[in-house]
C-alpha cells in the first residue's frame, strides 16, 4: 500500500485549507500545517510534501493577494487542480462560555473582513489578527478563558474542543473560497476536459499594452476567468495573472498563449487542470481519480 500524499495547506489542523486537500484527494493525502503561503510554495518545492494546496478567491472579500506573491515567486510549481469549499464562520468559545463574556475574537484577517456585518453589529468585541482560522481555534483552547473566542469553522470546534457560541457569522450564506493545488511538474488532461489555464505575464509600461497582450483572448474566443493585478516589487511596477476557461486540446486555446507570450515582455504558464465544478465529478467536486497528476 503505498504512502499517502503529502500535501500542505497554511494554518493548523482544521483550518479551510485542510478542508479543500479532502475535497481534491479525500484519505489519499496527509494534511502538513504551515503557517503562511511562502512556506505553502517553499515546503513543496525543497520535497518536504508532495504537493500544495493555496486559498485563490474568495466571494466576499475578492482575491488572496499573499497567495498571488507566493506563486509569483516561486516559478517552480504547476496548478493541477481547483476546488471550492463553503466558508461557514462560527465565533467559538471555550466551553461552559457564552458570547455575552466575549471580548476578544481571534482569527485571520481574511476571516475576519468576511464577517464584517458582525463586528460592525457588535462593536465591544475587540478584534486580534492572527496567521490562521484554526490556529486562533487552537489558542483560545488553550487559553481557556471565557473572555477569549476565535472565528473558524466547526471543525475546528470539534477538533480543538471549542463551543459554537454564535454558528454562521459571515455576511453571506453562500460565502465560498476558491483553491488551487499544486505539484513540482505540470500534469496531462484528458482531450475535451473541461479546463482552465493560469498565465502570469508582464508587459511594457507604455500605453495599450496590457490590452494588446490580452487581445488574443478575444481573438481566439475563450472566456476569461479573472485577471488579477499585483506588484512586481519594483515602484510602479505591475504582473498580471490571467486565467481563461477552455478544452484540453483545443487548439484555439494554445494560440492564445503562443500570442500573449508574443505581446508580451515576459509570460510564465502557471498550470492547466480541470475546471471545479464542470464535466466528470462527484459530488464535492473533482477528485484524485479523476485525472492524472504529475509525480
Amino acid at each position: 500500500m503505498s504512502a499517502p500524499l503529502r500535501v500542505a495547506f497554511q494554518g493548523e489542523l482544521g483550518a479551510f485549507g485542510e478542508e479543500a486537500i479532502q475535497q481534491i484527494w479525500g484519505g489519499d493525502a496527509e494534511p502538513v500545517p504551515t503557517r503562511n503561503f511562502f512556506e505553502v510554495t517553499a515546503a513543496l518545492t525543497n520535497g518536504d510534501v508532495d504537493r500544495a494546496v493555496l486559498p485563490i478567491e474568495n466571494t466576499v472579500v475578492g482575491s488572496i493577494q499573499a497567495s498571488h506573491d507566493a506563486i509569483d515567486t516561486t516559478a517552480e510549481i504547476f496548478a493541477i487542480a481547483e476546488t471550492v469549499v463553503a466558508v461557514h464562520h462560527c465565533l467559538l468559545g471555550t466551553p461552559g462560555g457564552t458570547f455575552d463574556l466575549a471580548q476578544h475574537v481571534f482569527s485571520h484577517a481574511v476571516a475576519l473582513a468576511q464577517c464584517g456585518k458582525f463586528f460592525r453589529a457588535h462593536p465591544r468585541l475587540t478584534i486580534h489578527s492572527v496567521n490562521d482560522t484554526a490556529g486562533a481555534a487552537q489558542d483560545v483552547s488553550n487559553l481557556a478563558d471565557p473572555l477569549f473566542t476565535a472565528v473558524a469553522s466547526r471543525n475546528s470546534a470539534r477538533r480543538y474542543n471549542l463551543e459554537v457560541l454564535v454558528p454562521d457569522i459571515e455576511d453571506r450564506s453562500d460565502n465560498q473560497t476558491r483553491f488551487i493545488a499544486f505539484a513540482r511538474a505540470p500534469q496531462s488532461l484528458p482531450i475535451g476536459t473541461p479546463a482552465r489555464t493560469m498565465i502570469l505575464l508582464t508587459t511594457d509600461d507604455v500605453p495599450g499594452a496590457l490590452l494588446n497582450a490580452l487581445a488574443p483572448l478575444a481573438r481566439h474566443g475563450v472566456n476569461v476567468r479573472r485577471i488579477e493585478t499585483r506588484p512586481t516589487g519594483e515602484p510602479w511596477s505591475y504582473r498580471f495573472f490571467v486565467e481563461f476557461d477552455h478544452q484540453v486540446g483545443d487548439t484555439e486555446a494554445e494560440l492564445v498563449v503562443r500570442d500573449v507570450a508574443a505581446l508580451s515582455t515576459a509570460v510564465r504558464l502557471v498550470g492547466t487542470y480541470p475546471r471545479w465544478g464542470a464535466g466528470r465529478r462527484n459530488s464535492i467536486g473533482w477528485r484524485s481519480g479523476d485525472f492524472p497528476i504529475a509525480d
